[in-house]
């Protein structure tokens, strides 16, 4: 926390440290925030011992602020789950799909166990005894950007905001001017519809029928509603150059609203 406000990120953890002895192997760090609880602060002993079930094996619960965890969890979380699958799988996962589903499982379990709003960020494994603080720093602003961004989910991974990150970035004075040189098409941007439309069409990958699945519709309807944006905006969603522009404009006017 000391190095996190100094904004030192690469000290590493002094040798009086008794627990130093515990993080001298690889790890998985989770981030976990309760953004809203009903009793107000969890039992720290209450949610190790709820961890360390879920995750049956050796880890750290380590507190930071109020209703905020480190969790480090042995790497062999995921080398365990990789040896474990079949060869040749096609349909493999990669390192990120297991992160995710860990996350969630995670998620699941304390939001059953109490009353909530929660949200996880979780990165790739890493040796806790450098660059931890540089690693907590970057699963807090995966949460931040998580909440403004992806405001419908609860797990977050830096690699995956990337491009929120860049554009979180510019300064304000600028993302100002570049949505309001779009704001005749603000009306779109506070409709549900449209932006459920735009925000799966992109994370689709700008593909109609997959959409048209994700979003229980059928392909015409999906169709029109493309029409409709570019009949108000002169931008079709399904050119690239112009799919790229749309989605610039959605993510700043998030970030500038908010």
């Amino acid at each position: 926390m000391r190095q996190l406000s100094l904004r030192n990120s690469s000290m590493e953890i002094p040798d009086e440290y008794v627990i130093k002895e515990r993080l001298n192997s690889v790890m998985v760090p989770f981030l976990l925030l309760a953004e809203s609880l009903q009793i107000g602060t969890l039992n720290v002993k209450q949610l190790e011992k709820l961890v360390s079930s879920y995750f049956d094996r050796d880890m750290l619960l380590i507190p930071l602020q109020d209703n905020e965890w480190l969790v480090l969890a042995k790497h062999e979380l995921i080398e365990d789950e990789e040896d474990g699958r079949d060869i040749g799988d096609e349909n493999e996962d990669t390192e990120e799909d297991l992160l995710t589903a860990f996350a969630l499982g995670l998620y699941e379990l304390v939001a059953s166990e109490w009353v909530g709003s929660f949200h996880i960020s979780v990165t790739l494994p890493l040796n806790p005894l450098h660059g931890l603080a540089q690693t907590v720093a970057q699963l807090r602003e995966a949460i931040h950007l998580g909440r403004l961004f992806q405001v419908t989910e609860h797990i977050h991974l830096p690699g995956e905001l990337r491009l929120e990150s860049l554009l979180y970035r510019i300064p304000e004075e600028e993302r100002q001017r570049f949505v309001e040189s779009a704001d005749h098409h603000s009306h779109l941007f506070g409709d549900e519809e449209t932006v459920t439309t735009l925000e799966t069409f992109f994370k689709m990958d700008c593909n109609v029928s997959e959409t048209a699945k994700q979003l229980y519709i059928h392909r015409n309807t999906l169709l029109y509603r493309l029409d409709k944006i570019k009949q108000d905006t002169q931008l079709d969603v399904r050119r690239f150059e112009d799919a790229v522009l749309m989605r610039l404009t959605l993510l700043l006017y998030k970030v500038t609203k908010s």
